[in-house]
């Protein structure tokens, strides 16, 4: 993110360098902390949950409702009623096998969405690209109202250009379905490209 959390309230977690607030009885980490539980072996927790605060006040001004609604959260990854939060609310189950996340502004998700989406393809071939426009962004936001896949092992590179293919299927909270159903998925109608360092959204439907 251009503009990271300034602070967490870790629901579920393993940190051993989180601090505590008394009034809340949850666990937290500030910016000083936050880079060291990036470098932490996260994918050993298991489940990971948190959600953004502004100011350790925040969390002494939390009403016994407003702690029963993370509780709930934290257990359940859905909110039961509104979740208090600044502007994330994050939940992974098995280093992200299932992962939720909301967001209370739109465009920090977009913004998310695609600086993932190139250091994904990064990590995977080694390739430097330019960032996705938030015009294109914003188209893939609109897509996943329609859960998406954006499927980077079926990646297509040629001389000229880069496709990652993309599909809606659905929604669905049972991963290995999702995974079923992406197996079976042979004709793809959208595609992501990079050509001549720029991207573009194409549908072939």
């Amino acid at each position: 993110m251009d503009k990271r959390p300034e602070n967490l309230l870790l629901l579920k977690h393993h940190f051993d360098s989180a601090q505590w607030n008394m009034h809340s009885r949850f666990d937290y980490v500030t910016e000083q902390e936050i880079e060291e539980l990036m470098e932490d072996n996260i994918y050993g927790y298991g489940d990971f949950c948190w959600v953004d605060f502004s100011k350790e006040s925040d969390l002494d001004a939390l009403s016994g409702a407003d702690i029963a609604e993370l509780l709930y959260f934290a257990h359940l990854a859905k909110p039961l009623h509104a979740i208090p939060k600044e502007r994330f609310a994050y939940f992974a189950h098995d280093d992200g096998w299932f992962n939720k996340l909301y967001v209370t502004d739109p465009n920090d998700y977009k913004m998310l969405l695609a600086k993932i989406i190139v250091s994904k393809h990064k990590r995977l071939t080694g390739k430097q690209m330019n960032d996705i426009p938030m015009d294109i962004a914003s188209m893939l936001f609109e897509y996943t109202g329609g859960g998406l896949i954006i499927d980077l092992a079926r990646i297509t590179m040629g001389t000229k250009e880069i496709a990652i293919p993309l599909s809606q299927i659905g929604h669905y909270t049972d991963m290995d379905h999702v995974c079923e159903m992406r197996a079976e998925i042979s004709d793809y109608k959208a595609w992501l490209v990079y050509s001549n360092k720029s991207w573009k959204l194409i549908k072939t439907d």
